[in-house]
């Protein structure tokens, strides 16, 4: 197995048929795509035991909470780099192939995302773009400055340096994607980056996980999550 995309879900019965099937319709050869449900209530499990594809792999839990999920996920995965993507997300056709094609040219990082996160609405429609920065160096300054420099739904990593960093931390409530970006910087030899591609989009709707109307961001777990953060970005800092 090439490459592996995981995706972690709960509850997300109106985005998470179309996020599979831009998983699915990837034009890389040799990959699996890996949906842990994570205890959903609604018709989330339903409408993933309905896709009939060998390259996916389903796995129903009870609700352990999204940061140990993608850890669950990710010893699933069974290739050497793995692509996140969220269950409101989408991945366009050539992300893994450019991905991993970048990996295996530059053996030296650890981590690459997209230079651009385009956003959609809940039906899909163009609303805007962050731009992201491409050189290690200007992403180390834009964490130091508590800013999030990647979009988790278009970075691939290698699985095997990933675990040996400990994986995504299961203390945080949130934040756990920018607080692996931070880690890896704090780690030298692990560079991460963004190649200049459209690899994924991002949909804001209100019900996501982080900022939604339900979302974690100002619970008191979710401030918590924000002060480690914090403190590990202190940590950045004394770096040169």
């Amino acid at each position: 197995m090439r490459t592996s995309i995981l995706m972690t879900v709960y509850n997300c019965q109106g985005y998470v048929k179309i996020a599979v099937a831009s998983a699915l319709a990837q034009e890389a050869e040799e990959f699996e795509v890996v949906v842990i449900d994570d205890g959903s209530t609604d018709l989330t499990g339903q409408i993933l035991d309905d896709f009939a594809d060998p390259r996916l792999t389903v796995v129903h839990c009870e609700r352990m909470g999204r940061v140990r999920a993608l850890n669950v996920g990710l010893k699933r995965c069974a290739s050497k780099y793995v692509a996140i993507l969220d269950a409101d997300d989408i991945a366009l056709p050539d992300r893994l192939a450019k991905q991993a094609a970048h990996l295996d040219a530059n053996t030296g990082v650890a981590l690459i995302g997209s230079r651009y996160r385009p956003f959609i609405d809940k039906d899909g429609k163009s609303i805007g773009e962050d731009v992201f920065p491409s050189e290690f160096s200007d992403i180390v300054r834009e964490l130091k400055a508590f800013r999030c420099p990647f979009f988790h739904s278009s970075t691939m990593f290698r699985k095997e340096w990933i675990c040996d960093l400990g994986g995504y931390d299961e203390s945080l409530s949130g934040h756990e994607d920018w607080d692996l970006y931070v880690r890896l910087a704090l780690a030298a030899r692990l560079p991460i980056g963004n190649i200049d591609e459209r690899l994924s989009l991002k949909r804001l709707h209100a019900r996501q996980f982080f900022w939604g109307e339900d979302g974690v961001e100002f619970t008191p777990a979710g401030q918590e999550s924000a002060a480690t953060m914090r403190r590990r970005i202190a940590d950045l800092l004394q770096t040169p």
